[in-house]
């Protein structure tokens, strides 16, 4: 897991691993259900409600002191039966968080979109408009959109980067709520992936608020959304989130 941590190339061969593993969570300590109910926390990240899992039974036992008692499961059946939860591997070291989304897509695939997070400086790059957009890139964001609770609208442009030897990539500017921009954003990337990996070309994802300015880049270009959320009924909300 430090592994691909490091280097989130490796994430996809450590994620398709885990399902095959034997990893840990918490249960009550006197709880006499016939269901298996598993212990939650808030994260310290953001405050959700996150199911802790352990990749091996010694940080289980770190985290536990006694007052939870071990439960061992095969990682396809954890997340099987947590499905729609937020799990948080090994919090109390190189901790990672799996969204549900992130977790069917591993469930279906075998693997997740690999994430590096990053600051999205400007003046480190400069946007342009693109003379013909991708249409297999905008086909997807048209479609998987409307199921991603919180993007608002969505605008695609070039990025050259300042470093000669960098090439260029496209840019998926994301409008969302800022209290969950990593959620949504890696919840497009989960629905992306297949279509980036087919593309051959570098893609980055950037947050803004949806609720304030327009970032300037976008404004100065003169970007069309290629996707706008039309108002309707709220989507319904997991009982986990």
């Amino acid at each position: 897991m430090e592994q691909s941590i490091q280097d989130f190339r490796k994430e996809p061969e450590f994620f398709r691993a885990l399902l095959d593993a034997t990893v840990y969570a918490h249960a009550p300590l006197n709880d006499v259900s016939e269901r298996l109910r598993l212990v939650m926390f808030k994260s310290p990240d953001d405050g959700e409600l996150v199911v802790p899992v352990f990749t091996d039974a010694a940080k289980a036992e770190f985290a536990a002191r006694g007052n939870v008692r071990i439960v061992p499961l095969i990682g396809r059946t954890l997340f099987e039966i947590t499905r729609g939860a937020i799990l948080m591997l090994n919090p109390n070291d190189a901790r990672c968080t799996l969204y549900p989304e992130e977790i069917n897509e591993l469930l279906a695939s075998g693997t997740v979109a690999p994430v590096s997070k990053d600051q999205f400086v400007e003046n480190g790059t400069r946007c342009y408009k693109l003379k013909k957009l991708p249409q297999p890139l905008t086909k997807a964001l048209k479609k998987s959109l409307p199921e991603i609770r919180g993007i608002e609208i969505a605008y695609i442009a070039g990025l050259k980067w300042r470093e000669p030897n960098l090439p260029d990539s496209v840019v998926i500017a994301l409008g969302g709520h800022p209290e969950s921009a990593e959620r949504e954003a890696r919840a497009v990337a989960t629905a992306l992936h297949r279509t980036i990996d087919a593309l051959n070309q570098p893609v980055d994802l950037v947050h803004f608020d949806c609720n304030g300015a327009k970032p300037k880049w976008i404004r100065n270009l003169g970007l069309k959304p290629v996707y706008r959320r039309r108002p309707g009924p709220p989507m319904p909300i997991s009982k986990f989130n």
